[in-house]
């Protein structure tokens, strides 16, 4: 059944029920989750005799032994061979060697935030309770991030843990050494998400969903990904340092050549990506994951891990998978509420990113554009501008055109995926919206789906007002084509002309 409106209690529950052992828990599961994949995974066979499992030497042997997670490296044209072209040009520029030696520059800048708590002894108690919290050691570098999840953890394991990455800052050198961090620590359950996490990020993927495998032990995975694109101005161009196969930035950005049509303007426009993951065995052992991009930021990132460290003021400290909007130490205890509450936060700030771009292009714009249907009423008198000035004003609509292009596509991406879950995924999410919600929650999870519809309904007008400005540009550029291919064969006439009598001229001379 599909919602009606933003009544996500409409929705059927089957197949699509949230596991009971998720909300009973799985002690017997929590152990497992402090042992890597790559080292305790499945013993390698030699002669017959089981192996002992050796830790991977190189990162494309780090990286296939991490996809063998997927069960489908003995496949037929190994399916997920996609997945490891990708991670493995991503991470080939690093060295297991040097992240496990941490003595180069490249594995010790900040890059990472560590939330480690469990509510052991305090699930009676109010959600006002910051729980039993690891030490924190601050922002962490690769090497740090590496070493953390070796040590001994919360008496539950991983306990609502928040990895902060705020993917790579325009000074700093790319964060493939993250990922080799966590796909060298991640336990199979966690390992068996983030594979397909990874490569949605480094892919440029929209996407909402929630997984809960049909075999074997229960697990969850709630995962959402936005690629969206930022306007900004002034300065040099900031460019992703990070690469992909073809040696191309991972996030394109470029400036706009020709909107500084009658005054100069120094614009940029940034590709840029928010993932979130989300994954566990029950409500007292899950993680979530939240990889920013802010290479376009520079030093002064909002989004930096130092900032959301130096906001740090008394018992208070900001949680950065919210965008700073929450207390990390007045937590959301249960994986559904947090994801809701991640999602909703990130999709406003997607929301306005969007806005800002649209608006900005359109004031650019609006000087030729405003009210206008046809070119009868630029300025200047259409017919008596100069060739030059219709190729100019052309170039400048074919740009903003492009612009608007790629941005109505991502806004529609938004809108599907959203569209999409509600109508299928949001079941699994229909006990909780149903229940009204405590006095001290913050925002029950009912009013957090209301909120992201009204979200999602300004992308709807946004993207009408993108598309009817579209509209309006093609056909404007349109009409200014066919002046100026009348004009170029114009003047191909008279120059033929002009031959022609010259050669009569020169006839009657002689």
């Amino acid at each position: 059944m599909e919602l009606q409106g933003h009544n996500l209690s409409a929705v059927a529950l089957s197949p699509y029920e949230w596991s009971v052992e998720f909300s009973k828990g799985q002690p017997k599961a929590y152990r497992p989750q402090n042992a890597p994949w790559v080292i305790k995974g499945p013993q390698e066979e030699s002669g017959g005799e089981t192996a002992q499992r050796r830790s991977p030497t190189t990162v494309d042997e780090l990286i296939q032994r991490f996809l063998t997670v997927l069960g489908d490296s003995r496949m037929p044209h190994q399916p997920s061979r996609y997945q490891s072209l990708e991670l493995e040009a991503f991470c080939r520029p690093g060295s297991l060697d040097v992240l496990e030696q941490g003595t180069r520059d490249c594995v010790n800048y900040a890059l990472a935030l560590l939330d480690d708590r469990s509510r052991q002894g305090y699930q009676a108690l109010p959600s006002t309770v910051a729980g039993q919290q690891r030490r924190s050691r601050g922002p962490l570098s690769s090497f740090q991030l590496l070493q953390e999840p070796r040590k001994k953890v919360c008496p539950q394991g991983l306990v609502n843990s928040h990895e902060d990455n705020p993917a790579n800052n325009c000074a700093r050198l790319s964060d493939s050494w993250a990922i080799l961090a966590l796909a060298l620590t991640a336990s199979r359950d966690q390992a068996f998400f983030l594979a397909d996490f990874f490569y949605k990020y480094l892919g440029n993927k929209t996407a909402l969903g929630i997984r809960v495998p049909p075999i074997g032990l229960p697990l969850f995975c709630l995962e959402f990904h936005f690629q969206f694109y930022v306007w900004q101005e002034g300065g040099p161009l900031k460019r992703d340092r990070r690469t992909k196969r073809n040696n191309k930035p991972v996030r394109r950005s470029f400036e706009l050549q020709h909107l500084g049509l009658d005054e100069p303007l120094k614009a940029y426009v940034h590709e840029a990506q928010i993932s979130c993951l989300v994954t566990g065995v029950d409500h007292e052992s899950w993680c979530a994951y939240l990889f920013v991009d802010t290479y376009y930021q520079g030093d002064s990132s909002s989004e930096d891990v130092e900032y959301y460290h130096s906001q740090k003021d008394g018992d208070m400290q900001t949680d950065p998978l919210t965008a700073g909007t929450l207390d990390a130490n007045l937590p959301i205890w249960t994986p559904r509420e947090y994801f809701l509450t991640i999602y909703e936060c990130r999709l406003k700030q997607v929301k306005h990113a969007v806005h800002n771009l649209v608006s900005r292009l359109l004031l650019k714009l609006e000087p030729y554009l405003h009210d206008r249907q046809s070119l009868s009423s630029l300025p200047d008198n259409d017919y008596m501008m100069s060739f030059d000035r219709k190729k100019q004003l052309q170039q400048m609509l074919d740009e903003a055109s492009r612009l608007l292009r790629q941005t109505i596509h991502s806004i529609c991406r938004i809108i599907d995926t959203w569209d999409r879950f509600s109508s299928r995924d949001a079941a699994y999410l229909s006990d909780i919206v149903r229940h009204r919600g405590a006095s001290d929650e913050s925002i029950p999870p009912f009013r957090l789906v209301a909120i992201i519809g009204d979200h999602i309904n300004d992308l709807r007008e946004l993207q009408l007002r993108a598309e009817e400005q579209q509209d309006l540009c093609v056909g404007l550029a349109r009409e200014l084509e066919m002046q100026i291919v009348m004009e170029d064969n114009q003047i191909t006439t008279q120059q033929h002309q002009t031959g022609e009598l010259v050669k009569v001229l020169t006839g009657i001379g002689l």
